[in-house]
């Protein structure tokens, strides 16, 4: 009854005993289980740990304390867990857009603080992080890996399409996955536990490779048990009826984190590998990156799709106006365009590139730190040829700098077949 979940969990080879050495004659010796480490296979695996329901503790549940059942149930509170129904606890191999964004660039004018505080803000801003936000940095490519070329795509795949293969099976399996914890037999009370989703971010798949082999590199699996059961049809009938509604409650906010998040990765999927008519223009906004508040909005520039040499443009605020700052010459953004056909056998037609170049005359927002400078970054957004598909991407953060050089390029997929998602 639980072979559908059985088939997300980590390949488990079984139990190995292991005797410690020094230990006294009576010792027992240790009890290792032996699962497959989710990196096997990769070069670099991009992975997300995503903390599954909107209660993640319970006081007096396997050891949980009250004060740090309570500890916990305020963070939930600050975090995504109680937004979406899950929050990000971990990213492995982020891509350098999300490396950049320092989560204690404005705090006190500290650049270089310890690197507990750092890794404690880090992951706190990671947890506050909404879906929409986590899955756009998830299948960020536009750096990692590295860009073959054109004359390099007869042999293997450009780095747009193995995230449009990955972020598919990921639909697909967060899908199957929803459908699963449905057909289990009792409800369960995993709390705390999590879902890795990932895939390889190091290398790009050759050409020849199949879809199948792409597809197996993919993790979509269930981990962390530290604070669950396995609650059986025969053990559920022995539990009184405050421990049936208890354990019926908990998975309630189990399958809906699990149902949030699959809607979320297909939302994701739909928008950026669902267009099949193009996209009409490319709109590009600038920001003062900001860690304690939201980002500050510099200017904006509306860039026509089409193959473009090398231009500026000058930036305009929301009004349409110039943007400047106090004596300097007007803001401008550099860019250019091209259109790339991909091979005939590919699940995308092509993609445009749009390179984002620099930025020059930026006016300093950084007042409130004492600074003349801004931190800024460039969003670039579309919104396809029918309205109905809309991508978001955005570059690294340059930190305190009104003349800022990204030279970094966005690719702009255009569907062959807008019905894949159907598929999945």
């Amino acid at each position: 009854a639980f072979q559908d979940l059985l088939g997300f969990t980590l390949e488990y080879a079984g139990v190995a005993t292991c005797p410690v050495d020094g230990a006294a004659a009576d010792e027992a010796p240790k009890e290792l289980l032996v699962m497959r480490n989710m990196r096997d296979g990769c070069k670099r695996l991009r992975m997300l740990d995503i903390k599954i329901g909107e209660k993640t503790a319970d006081a007096g549940w396997q050891g949980k304390s009250r004060m740090a059942a309570l500890k916990q149930d305020i963070l939930d509170g600050f975090t995504n867990s109680k937004g979406e129904g899950y929050r990000l606890e971990g990213f492995d191999g982020p891509p350098p857009a999300l490396r950049s964004m320092d989560p204690l660039l404005d705090v006190l004018g500290l650049h270089a603080p310890g690197q507990g505080s750092r890794k404690k803000a880090l992951r706190f801003m990671l947890q506050r992080m909404p879906a929409a936000e986590v899955f756009m940095h998830l299948i960020d490519v536009h750096q990692e890996p590295e860009d073959p070329g054109d004359e390099m795509l007869a042999e293997v795949r450009a780095p747009m399409e193995a995230a449009e293969l990955a972020l598919h099976e990921i639909c697909g399996r967060l899908a199957s996955l929803a459908v699963a914890c449905r057909r289990c037999p009792a409800p369960q009370k995993w709390v705390g536990s999590s879902v890795a989703l990932g895939f390889e971010g190091g290398s790009l798949p050759s050409r020849q490779a199949s879809e199948a082999d792409i597809r197996r590199n993919v993790r979509v699996s269930l981990f962390d048990w530290g604070r669950s059961e396995l609650n059986t049809p025969e053990s559920h009938a022995e539990l009184d009826e405050a421990e049936r509604l208890d354990r019926a409650t908990f998975w309630r906010y189990y399958m809906g984190g699990i149902d949030r998040l699959a809607w979320e990765a297909a939302r994701c999927y739909r928008h950026r590998f669902g267009a099949a008519n193009g996209w009409l223009t490319a709109h590009v906004t600038v920001y003062d990156f900001d860690s304690c508040s939201d980002s500050d909005f510099i200017g904006q520039a509306s860039l026509p799709l089409r193959p473009t040499e090398e231009t500026t443009v000058q930036l305009t605020d929301f009004s349409g106006g110039e943007v400047r700052s106090m004596r300097g010459p007007p803001a401008t953004l550099t860019y250019r365009i091209a259109w790339r056909a991909y091979p005939a056998e590919s699940r995308l037609r092509g993609a445009w590139r749009v390179t984002i170049l620099r930025a020059d005359h930026l006016p300093g927002l950084d007042h409130f730190q004492g600074r003349l400078t801004s931190d800024p970054f460039a969003v670039v957004t579309a919104v396809s040829q029918d309205g109905r598909f809309r991508f978001r991407q955005q570059t690294c953060v340059v930190e305190r700098q009104l003349n800022p050089s990204w030279d970094e390029t966005f690719q702009l997929p255009v569907a062959a077949d807008p019905s894949a998602l159907h598929t999945a």
